[in-house]
């Protein structure tokens, strides 16, 4: 299952070893890292975005010290981060869609990180959570983990239901409103149903990003599991069947989207 996951060490030492052991867990077919970045948190709001990698991460911010009055707040490079993975994840989500989310994950990991400590914010593929608790308690990492996509799938349908439940309740007052309340009541409909088709696009075009996303995805797949070897292919081919489920589901949404 494809998380963001955000573990904050003490120092770098630490940090290094932990991101190198899940690198290693990566070469061996255990989980699959998208992308990633290392940050250092040097100072009261002053954060140092040491590494980045990954093939989606081109819109990261460069390697170097960012902070004070150009961020001001825990939330620089590690939202920023934070902003680009999910973006990624979800399949291009915006700006204002982001934002709970991030202030969500932002809100975990903030008691844990000090002047001084480290954080490494990862977009990975993952089937059973022991297998990286393993390799970071020794260093004393502590984890966040969030399923993004569940999380933008569970907002759509609470944003969309909450939108259906209030133009439902407008039109009910709408029959029993007297004529000069009338036209307000009308056009609070208009503005709740303008609001709805929005939201719909919007789910409309994050489901199409994201299947190209996994489709490009699944397709790197495909080269990775030729060219490994024996013991790894069977760990590659159970990453690949969980984005085509992915696919799956995300094909259905926009058939659903589209009748």
């Amino acid at each position: 299952m494809e998380k963001l996951i955000v573990i904050t060490f003490r120092d770098a030492k630490n940090a290094t070893g932990g991101l190198n052991r899940l690198l290693d867990l990566d070469q061996l077919g255990d989980i699959t890292i998208y992308n990633y970045a290392k940050i250092h948190k040097s100072g009261n709001s002053q954060f140092d975005l040491q590494e980045h990698k990954g093939p989606d991460v081109s819109d990261l911010p460069f390697t170097g010290a960012i902070g004070g009055s150009l961020i001001g707040s825990m939330a620089g490079p590690v939202g920023m981060a934070l902003g680009m993975l999910t973006g990624v994840m979800v399949g291009g989500a915006d700006a204002a869609d982001t934002m709970d989310f991030d202030d969500e994950v932002l809100d975990r990991v903030k008691d844990k990180l000090s002047v001084d400590d480290f954080a490494i914010v990862l977009d990975l593929e993952e089937d059973n959570e022991v297998l990286i608790n393993s390799y970071i308690e020794p260093l004393q990492g502590e984890i966040v983990r969030t399923d993004i996509a569940e999380q933008y799938d569970q907002y759509d349908d609470e944003q969309w239901d909450e939108l259906n439940k209030e133009i439902d309740e407008e039109e009910k007052s709408l029959k029993n409103a007297i004529d000069k309340d009338k036209a307000s009541i009308q056009a609070k409909i208009g503005k709740l149903k303008k609001e709805r088709d929005e939201r719909f696009e919007k789910m409309k075009a994050r489901s199409a990003k994201r299947k190209k996303i996994l489709e490009d995805r699944i397709r790197v797949f495909d080269e990775k599991i030729k060219a490994a070897n024996a013991s790894a292919k069977d760990k590659l081919k159970l990453h690949q069947k969980k984005l085509k489920e992915g696919l799956e589901k995300i094909n259905a949404k926009l058939d659903w989207a589209l009748a």
